[in-house]
């Protein structure tokens, strides 16, 4: 059996949609197979840095260098496994964690990807949900952690710490009793702006550590601040436009 081999695909299967995930147990893929899945579900594009070549307009009117939609990779349930094992391998191949009891993801779209980690570490899983009179609120309040259980939290997409932080504050808030959360968030894409980024835990000051499949650094500026607008770059929507945008039409 094959162990530890670095690989881009299946090839005996290079529809992705065809993946087996037990063919990956015993490999890791690379981030240009992990790329795959992403090409294959038209949910991922970074600007090539050409100036012919158009960028990303965003709902509210931002440009932006890249896009990514995990949610169109991880409602196929054979790429969610896949990519949820995956995230494992690094984790513990990078020593970053060790006895996990509990994974806690967040709502909505994180559900299913932390749900995937939690029974590949076989650990108990659950997920914040957002206050209904404040959907930018999370709130923990259905179950209950144990005192001294090791908690990994796992995230689908990571542009900012604002969700992360949410969620931890809304676990420490709402559970009954005292949560070790590990100092490491797992997440399938992690896109700030800028690359390296560091972040912090907003009352215990402790470091906290984003590792993720995909690590990208995009941005996202009003139009009379991108640069690519001022080297002429044209503006379109990725959705309505996405052949234009990626090359493929």
């Amino acid at each position: 059996m094959q162990s530890d081999v670095v690989i881009d695909g299946d090839p005996r299967n290079p529809n992705v949609f065809n993946w087996d995930p037990r063919s990956f147990d015993n490999r890791i893929l690379s981030e240009a197979g992990i790329l795959k899945c992403f090409d294959a579900c038209d949910a991922a594009w970074m600007h090539d840095g050409n100036p012919e070549s158009p960028h990303a307009e965003l709902t509210r009117g931002k440009c932006s260098n890249g896009f990514f939609d995990c949610t169109r990779v991880l409602c196929h349930s054979n790429l969610n496994e896949i990519l949820a094992r995956q995230l494992v391998r690094k984790l513990k191949a990078e020593n970053l964690i060790d006895e996990v009891d509990w994974v806690v993801g967040s709502s909505y779209a994180a559900i299913t990807f932390s749900y995937e980690v939690a029974k590949a570490l076989g650990a108990v899983h659950s997920f914040t949900e957002k206050d209904p009179n404040d959907p930018k609120k999370q709130v923990w309040r259905k179950l209950t952690i144990p005192k001294g259980a090791n908690v990994l939290q796992v995230e689908e997409l990571i542009t900012t710490s604002q969700t992360f932080k949410g969620v931890r504050r809304a676990v420490k808030e709402g559970n009954s009793e005292p949560v070790n959360f590990l100092p490491v968030v797992g997440t399938l894409v992690h896109r700030p702006p800028e690359l390296p980024v560091a972040y912090m835990d907003d009352v215990e000051r402790n470091p906290i550590g984003v590792h993720a499949l995909i690590e990208k650094a995009i941005w996202a500026v009003e139009p009379e601040d991108c640069p690519l607008c001022k080297q002429g770059s044209k503006r379109v929507q990725p959705k309505a436009n996405w052949a234009e945008l990626t090359g493929k039409a």
